[in-house]
């Protein structure tokens, strides 16, 4: 093989090489998070939402500003007048006009804590924009860990049916050659049939994994990489569950969202309230009006004379409510009433954001000590399969016991890798909680997943 052949090779298996890397690359949890962020029509909603309720803000502020407008017309005039005699003159004739009015509000304490009320929120619905967005980050990563989750399942099931088979065609020869019983082979096949039913679940789950994906990223993958096994399993830190609430207090998103909440609801009072106060406005107008000379008809004696006029008016205007029927005083109740509804909302989401910290510290504290302790019980449950095995051979064990210490290896597996998969979700809602859970958290993950099957 010549030498330009085996470098033109070599070429070619490098660019391979780098061509499935990248195509890889595109599959791991930071790509399907940037294509929920293109392609969530949960959060585009929560987007959209957000840009509409800013806009109260302008027009807040507009009915603070002055407002000028400019009115037209043109009319055409037909005049009939009754003379003495029983004759009549008649005449027609065109006129036309434009005003312009400047106003602008000098003391309206009602639009002044409205525009202070769609600041607040504006700043509400920040909050929640941002909560949002945190919560796309805690649902990418669940449906993508759920694929994850699935698949090892998958796995576990496919090597259990494997296995039970095994034993099944063991017991098939044993009792073949005289040396077990046909309730052996029975056992043997029920509890392959069992084996089978699991493995047909959890490929469906897979399948409805990857869909429940798709929901959020609307693209279809195939192949979304492992989790390494390599993955620490580190407690959260700092390691005193009040400093957690703490800052679960002073940071989370939706407590900054109910805060904003009050604030909005506080000024919305001072409005209703300033609806007893006076207003004065400023205002200035210019008019301009012309005619145009008119033609006699019939008896009349002479047209319309021709003429142009125009007037300018400066004031101010002070408009004092005296009775509204009651309205006002109600308006005032109402909002008094949304003040203290929304005092009670956050009392009732501080504490429940407070437990829940409380709650998810203690899991993920719990989580690290069940996947150590899952680990050592597949060790164990290994161990207790070799020696049915063994007893099995000899005779001091039956079928029975062989296909149970199986399961249970089986099971034992399953519940670690559930456990890992659960202490990484619970960490993240734990930090939601907190406000800390951000697109760096996605970053870090995805630096433990491979798609090296060698490493899985």
């Amino acid at each position: 093989m010549s030498s330009v052949y085996c470098k033109a090779l070599l070429l070619v298996l490098c660019c391979t090489v780098i061509d499935l890397q990248a195509s890889v690359a595109q599959h791991n949890l930071l790509y399907v998070y940037d294509l929920a962020v293109k392609h969530d029509a949960q959060i585009a909603e929560a987007k959209a939402r957000m840009h509409a309720t800013l806009e109260n803000t302008s027009q807040g502020r507009a009915a603070l500003l002055p407002s000028l407008n400019l009115s037209a017309n043109t009319q055409f005039n037909k005049v009939v007048t009754d003379v003495d005699g029983g004759s009549d003159e008649k005449g027609n004739y065109n006129s036309h006009g434009w005003s312009a009015t400047l106003k602008q509000p000098l003391f309206n304490l009602e639009r002044w804590f409205n525009y202070r009320q769609t600041t607040a929120v504006s700043d509400k619905v920040k909050s929640q924009f941002a909560a949002e967005q945190q919560d796309l980050i805690l649902r990418v990563c669940e449906a993508y860990f759920n694929i994850l989750r699935a698949e090892d399942s998958q796995i576990t099931s496919k090597s259990e049916e494997k296995a039970v088979k095994q034993q099944l065609d063991q017991a098939q020869e044993r009792y073949d050659v005289g040396l077990t019983a046909k309730t052996d082979v029975h056992e043997a096949q029920a509890e392959y049939d069992n084996s089978r039913v699991a493995r047909i679940l959890t490929d469906n789950q897979v399948s409805v994994s990857y869909e429940n994906l798709r929901t959020i990223i609307d693209t279809m993958l195939n192949d979304i990489g492992k989790l390494k096994k390599s993955m620490p399993i580190l407690a959260p830190t700092p390691a005193m569950i009040e400093d957690w609430v703490n800052n679960a207090v002073a940071n989370n998103l939706n407590l900054q969202a109910a805060r904003g909440d009050i604030v909005a609801a506080e000024e919305n009072l001072r409005a209703k309230r300033s609806g007893h106060a006076p207003t004065v406005d400023a205002f200035a107008s210019y008019n301009h009006t012309s005619t145009e000379s008119g033609k006699a008809r019939k008896n009349m004696n002479g047209g319309v004379a021709s003429g142009r006029g125009h007037s300018t008016v400066v004031g101010l205007n002070l408009n004092m409510p005296i009775f509204s029927g009651g309205a006002t005083i109600s308006l005032v109740r109402e909002a008094n009433y949304l003040v203290e509804q929304s005092q009670q909302r956050f009392d009732m989401l501080l504490r429940e954001t407070s437990s829940k910290t409380r709650n998810f510290f203690n899991t993920v504290n719990s989580d690290i000590e069940r996947v150590e302790a899952r680990k050592q019980g597949i060790l164990s449950s290994e161990s207790a399969l070799k020696a049915s095995q063994s007893g099995y051979e000899i005779g001091t064990r039956n079928i029975t016991d062989v296909l149970e210490s199986q399961k249970k290896l089986y099971t034992a597996r399953r519940d670690y890798l559930n456990a890992r998969y659960d202490f990484i979700i619970n960490t993240l809602r734990l930090k939601q909680l907190t406000g800390t859970l951000s697109p760096d958290d996605i970053n870090s993950l995805s630096g433990w997943i491979t798609f090296s099957q060698v490493e899985h």
